[in-house]
This record gives structure tokens, sequence and C-alpha cells, in this order.
């Protein structure tokens, strides 16, 4: 069995891999990196047979669109990981033009992806002319699955993985294989406890509105930004969210049988305000105390123009929920306490945090995960630490670090 990543091997992003068994092709997840300007992987192979899509994120569905210009490859995904990736791939070309970059596919492309899609339920199986794919939850996000392709060797593709339960979803079960193929972005990391950081979460909103300040909650529009609304439910803080999350909760509420607690999903929403049009911004400021909103690394979205009306209230608070990559506005914020607005630097008075809602597993669930799927070989991907991780790995197990790239086999 041949592997090839085209991206995605030691970093964060852009994440391809493409495995040639027995005359098939196969391509798992096919991401783009949304930097300013975005980065992409290598180009995929001209004869793809099947393409699997773990989840909807950018850095693993971003270029699913082009699979369409090839004359026989099939797209498969869980219906909601489908819906959503077909969001946010609509969402990533209209900034690329509104920004001047080139973008890699056009409308027409997502529509004819769409089409040649197959949608496999959370825990199917998909079959086409001799392959056999099961999915699995993933944990992570709603929709998003572990796959377990049946070759020559059983090699399980992890996508991304969380093996705690969240407010959303459940976490990750083992699944057994002969090559396990795992992301290991939080290598030498481990989380806080969740429940704690929660705590700390709701501590610092009350405290920012007892001073009279208000807070913005920058958070990604899939799976962050519904967390966080999961995690002030019954608060009884004077909620707004803002952005592209507002369609996600759409399509989440349309499957709840992907959500932990579809109820506790919906009671959550029920008390928060939405803004349906930009001129509704105005009266989040004025009547609100916790506004959520995207984009999560400051980049773009409506929280530049909450940003841009509050930071110089030092009362005010700007509560950084997710991983901020370098380069970021996020990340600027964090080191040297600036952001970048149409070619404005800013340094908000505001007061800043940084709170750890991760949908990934920490390095020693990861471990326990690969541990408990009796794999003869590791290959670790998606994560530029690796090496703490396979330190802890090879022990019980062969593991490789690939590289972008060169093909390697594994027999």
């Amino acid at each position: 069995m041949d592997f090839q990543f085209l991206g995605g091997a030691s970093e964060i992003g852009s994440l391809g891999l493409v495995v040639r068994d027995q005359g098939r092709t196969l391509l798992f997840d096919y991401g783009m990196t949304p930097t300013d300007p975005p980065s992409y992987p290598q180009p995929a192979p001209p004869t793809i047979d099947v393409a699997v899509l773990s989840h909807a994120h950018l850095d693993h569905s971003g270029m699913t669109p082009i699979l369409s210009r090839l004359p026989k490859a099939r797209l498969v995904a869980t219906p909601v990981t489908l819906a959503v990736a077909n969001l946010l791939t609509r969402d990533a070309l209209k900034i690329a033009r509104l920004e001047g970059y080139l973008a890699p596919f056009t409308t027409n492309d997502i529509s004819s992806y769409g089409s040649r899609a197959t949608a496999v339920d959370r825990h199917g199986t998909f079959r086409h002319r001799g392959i056999e794919i099961e999915f699995t939850p993933a944990g992570h996000i709603p929709g998003a699955s572990m796959t377990l392709y049946r070759g020559a060797k059983d090699i399980l593709f992890t996508g991304d993985l969380q093996t705690i339960p969240t407010h959303l979803v459940g976490g990750a079960e083992s699944v057994e294989c002969d090559v396990l193929v795992m992301e290991s972005t939080y290598a030498g990391k481990e989380h806080p406890d969740r429940k704690e950081t929660e705590r700390r979460f709701r501590d610092k909103v009350a405290e920012t509105i007892a001073r009279g300040g208000k807070v913005i909650v920058p958070a990604f529009a899939v799976g962050r930004a519904q967390e966080v609304l999961m995690a002030l439910a019954s608060s009884g803080f004077e909620t707004y969210l803002d952005g592209m999350a507002r369609a996600v909760n759409s399509i989440y509420l349309s499957a709840p049988e992907y959500l932990r607690d579809s109820k506790r999903f919906r009671h959550a929403l029920d008390g928060v305000h939405v803004i349906e049009h930009p001129s509704e911004r105005k009266k989040a400021l004025r009547e609100g105390e916790v506004i959520v909103t995207t984009g999560g690394m400051l980049d773009g979205g409506p929280v530049l123009y909450y940003v841009g009306e509050l930071y110089r209230d030092a009362n005010s608070s700007i509560l950084l929920t997710g991983y901020q990559v370098d380069g970021s506005n996020g990340r600027q914020l964090l080191d040297e306490g600036t952001m970048t607005i149409d070619d404005t630097t800013i340094r908000p008075m505001c007061e800043i945090g940084k709170f750890d809602f991760s949908a990934h597993a920490g390095h020693s669930d990861l471990v326990r995960f690969a541990e408990s799927t009796r794999a003869e070989t590791v290959v670790l991907m998606h994560g530029d630490r690796r090496e703490l991780l396979r330190d802890a790995l090879s022990g019980f197990a062969d593991v490789i670090l690939p590289a972008n790239g060169p093909s390697f086999t594994i027999e």
C-alpha cells in the first residue's frame, strides 16, 4: 500500500492523503489553510476512485470543489459534513474575491461536487466497486467521522479527533485497525480541565459586565460558536450572535441525531439574540452584554466591526476561545497586543483573555486512543510537534512521520 501526503503531514492545515491499494486510488481529505493569503496542498492525482471527507473545517474540506473536475472521483461524507462544507467553501470563494486572491475553484465547481457527493450515515458503510469504507464518529464537531478503509490492510483515518465528550458531541470510540493515520495537533500538550475552563470563562464574562464593559467572543462558526453558546446557557447574560454560525446552527438543528443533546442545544439557542442584518449591530453594542461572533482568529467577519467600536474601552474584554495560527490577527493580539484592521494597526485597550475550548484530543488522550486501536503501524500527521507523540507511541507500534510529497509504502 502506497501513501502520499499532498499537505498536512508536518503542519496543521491543507491536509490531503492519497492511498493507492490494489489498483484503487483514494483521497482522504483535501483542505486549504485559510491564512492571508490562503495556502494550498499539492495537486491531486488525475484519477481518484473515492475521496473521503472527515469533516467540514476548511483545512480538511477547502479544496474538495476542484475534485468535480476529475472524471471518476466520488466524494463521500456524512450529510452534516457535506452541508457545512458547502457553506464554508462558498464563503471562502466570496472572501477570495473580496480580498483579490485568485480562487482555485468556482461556484460551478462547488455545485458540481455537491451533486456528485454521497452522504453516508455516521455509523454507515460506503461500498463502491470493491471499495469498502466504514464511518464512525470522531468527536470534534457534529458530523466529523473517522473512516476505516478495508483493503490489503485496514486503515483508520482519524481526521480531527476528540475523545472527551463536549457539549455538542460525544467522544470518539476506539476502532481496531492495522494502520492508524492519526492527527497530532496537540502532541506534547495537555488541555486544562474543561469544566474549570468554562467556569473561569463565565467568571471573566461576569467580571467584565460588572465593571460596565462588553464582552466580544471571537469564535469559529463551526463547532466553537455553538460550544460557547452552550457554555453560556442559563447564565442570564444578554448574548448576541453574529456571523456564519447562525447558518451552521440551522444545519445542526436539522440533524439532531448528530448532536449529543439536541434539546440542550435548542434550549441554549432560545436565549440568544441573533443578528440577521448588519444594521442590527448597533443594537447589539447598545443592549448586549456578550457578543459571540465570527471570525475566530480576528482576520475577518463581523468581529472586526465590534472590535473597531470597542477597542478603546478598557472596561470591555476580548475573550479568545480558539487556536490562533501564526500570522493571524489573533496571534498578533496575544503576542504583541496589537491588531491590523484595514491596513491600520491598533492597540486595543480592552482586557484580552484566552480560554482553551479546543475540540482536539490532548497528548495523553491521543496516546490512549492509539494504543486502544492495536495498530501495528501509526502514521502521525496534521501536527508540528509529532516527535513528542512518536516517542510516546514507539513502544507498541512502528511510528512513521511522513513529509509532504514523497510516497512511502506500508507492507
